[in-house]
Protein backbone atom coordinates (compact mmCIF):
# COMPACT_ATOMS: atom_id res chain seq x y z
CA UNK A 1 0.00 0.00 0.00
CA UNK A 2 1.25 3.46 -0.84
CA UNK A 3 0.35 6.11 1.72
CA UNK A 4 0.54 9.86 1.65
CA UNK A 5 -1.04 12.78 3.46
CA UNK A 6 -1.56 13.92 7.03
CA UNK A 7 -1.70 11.34 9.83
CA UNK A 8 -2.25 11.38 13.57
CA UNK A 9 -1.42 8.85 16.23
CA UNK A 10 -4.50 8.35 18.42
CA UNK A 11 -4.79 5.63 21.07
CA UNK A 12 -1.74 3.95 19.56
CA UNK A 13 -3.18 3.71 16.02
CA UNK A 14 -2.44 5.80 12.93
CA UNK A 15 -5.33 7.63 11.25
CA UNK A 16 -5.48 10.04 8.34
CA UNK A 17 -6.80 13.39 9.44
CA UNK A 18 -8.46 16.48 8.04
CA UNK A 19 -7.84 19.87 9.51
CA UNK A 20 -6.99 21.32 11.86
CA UNK A 21 -10.32 22.99 12.39
CA UNK A 22 -9.66 25.35 15.27
CA UNK A 23 -8.35 23.16 18.11
CA UNK A 24 -9.71 19.96 16.54
CA UNK A 25 -8.82 17.52 13.81
CA UNK A 26 -11.12 15.05 12.10
CA UNK A 27 -9.78 11.51 12.10
CA UNK A 28 -10.74 9.24 9.20
CA UNK A 29 -11.00 5.46 9.50
CA UNK A 30 -12.02 2.65 7.17
CA UNK A 31 -12.36 0.16 10.02
CA UNK A 32 -15.92 -0.40 11.26
CA UNK A 33 -14.55 -1.58 14.62
CA UNK A 34 -13.48 2.01 15.34
CA UNK A 35 -17.15 2.76 16.08
CA UNK A 36 -16.34 1.19 19.46
CA UNK A 37 -13.82 4.02 19.98
CA UNK A 38 -16.34 6.78 19.28
CA UNK A 39 -16.11 7.04 15.50
CA UNK A 40 -19.31 7.78 13.58
CA UNK A 41 -20.52 6.49 10.24
CA UNK A 42 -19.81 9.05 7.50
CA UNK A 43 -20.24 7.16 4.22
CA UNK A 44 -19.92 3.61 2.94
CA UNK A 45 -16.74 2.25 4.54
CA UNK A 46 -15.75 5.62 6.06
CA UNK A 47 -15.92 6.54 9.75
CA UNK A 48 -14.90 9.84 11.36
CA UNK A 49 -14.19 11.27 14.78
CA UNK A 50 -13.37 14.81 15.88
CA UNK A 51 -10.64 14.95 18.51
CA UNK A 52 -8.87 17.86 20.17
CA UNK A 53 -5.27 18.52 19.23
CA UNK A 54 -4.30 17.57 22.79
CA UNK A 55 -5.84 14.10 22.34
CA UNK A 56 -3.73 13.37 19.27
CA UNK A 57 -0.43 11.86 20.38
CA UNK A 58 1.49 12.89 17.28
CA UNK A 59 0.80 14.66 13.98
CA UNK A 60 2.90 13.91 10.90
CA UNK A 61 2.93 13.94 7.10
CA UNK A 62 3.76 10.89 5.04
CA UNK A 63 5.02 11.01 1.49
CA UNK A 64 6.01 7.83 -0.29
CA UNK A 65 8.78 7.27 -2.80
CA UNK A 66 9.83 4.16 -4.68
CA UNK A 67 13.39 2.96 -5.07
CA UNK A 68 13.68 1.49 -8.58
CA UNK A 69 17.04 0.33 -9.92
CA UNK A 70 18.83 2.45 -7.33
CA UNK A 71 16.92 5.69 -8.01
CA UNK A 72 14.10 7.34 -6.01
CA UNK A 73 10.87 8.33 -7.77
CA UNK A 74 7.51 9.81 -6.80
CA UNK A 75 5.11 6.89 -6.68
CA UNK A 76 1.41 6.09 -6.83
CA UNK A 77 -0.67 2.95 -7.01
CA UNK A 78 -2.47 2.19 -10.27
CA UNK A 79 -5.81 0.66 -9.33
CA UNK A 80 -6.78 -0.96 -12.63
CA UNK A 81 -3.56 -2.90 -13.26
CA UNK A 82 -2.38 -3.29 -9.66
CA UNK A 83 1.03 -1.98 -10.66
CA UNK A 84 3.13 0.86 -9.32
CA UNK A 85 3.32 4.10 -11.30
CA UNK A 86 6.65 5.94 -11.26
CA UNK A 87 7.11 9.51 -12.53
CA UNK A 88 10.03 11.80 -13.29
CA UNK A 89 10.70 15.09 -15.03
CA UNK A 90 14.38 14.16 -15.53
CA UNK A 91 14.64 13.45 -19.28
CA UNK A 92 18.01 11.69 -19.13
CA UNK A 93 16.95 9.45 -16.25
CA UNK A 94 13.65 8.67 -18.00
CA UNK A 95 15.46 7.58 -21.17
CA UNK A 96 17.96 5.49 -19.19
CA UNK A 97 15.16 3.72 -17.28
CA UNK A 98 12.76 3.19 -20.21
CA UNK A 99 10.04 5.64 -19.14
CA UNK A 100 7.49 6.93 -21.65
CA UNK A 101 6.70 10.60 -22.13
CA UNK A 102 3.22 11.26 -20.73
CA UNK A 103 3.14 15.07 -20.72
CA UNK A 104 5.26 17.97 -21.91
CA UNK A 105 7.76 17.57 -19.04
CA UNK A 106 6.64 14.28 -17.44
CA UNK A 107 7.77 10.71 -18.00
CA UNK A 108 6.08 7.68 -16.44
CA UNK A 109 6.51 3.95 -16.15
CA UNK A 110 4.38 1.13 -14.71
CA UNK A 111 6.34 -1.52 -12.83
CA UNK A 112 5.51 -4.56 -10.72
CA UNK A 113 5.53 -4.32 -6.93
CA UNK A 114 8.44 -6.74 -6.65
CA UNK A 115 10.61 -4.37 -8.74
CA UNK A 116 10.45 -1.51 -6.22
CA UNK A 117 11.04 -0.77 -2.57
CA UNK A 118 8.44 1.63 -1.14
CA UNK A 119 9.94 4.16 1.25
CA UNK A 120 7.69 6.20 3.53
CA UNK A 121 9.11 9.56 4.45
CA UNK A 122 7.64 10.96 7.66
CA UNK A 123 7.91 14.54 8.77
CA UNK A 124 6.27 16.26 11.74
CA UNK A 125 3.12 18.13 10.81
CA UNK A 126 3.56 21.63 12.16
CA UNK A 127 0.53 23.73 13.04
CA UNK A 128 0.88 27.28 11.79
Amino acid sequence: MIRGGKYALYHGKEYRFVGPKGNYIELVSHNKEDINDGFSYYAEGVFIKNVSLEEAENLFKISSKARYKGELFPVSEEGKTGKVLLDTTNTELAKKMGFERTDKYMYSKYVNWDEVEIIEQRKPYLLE
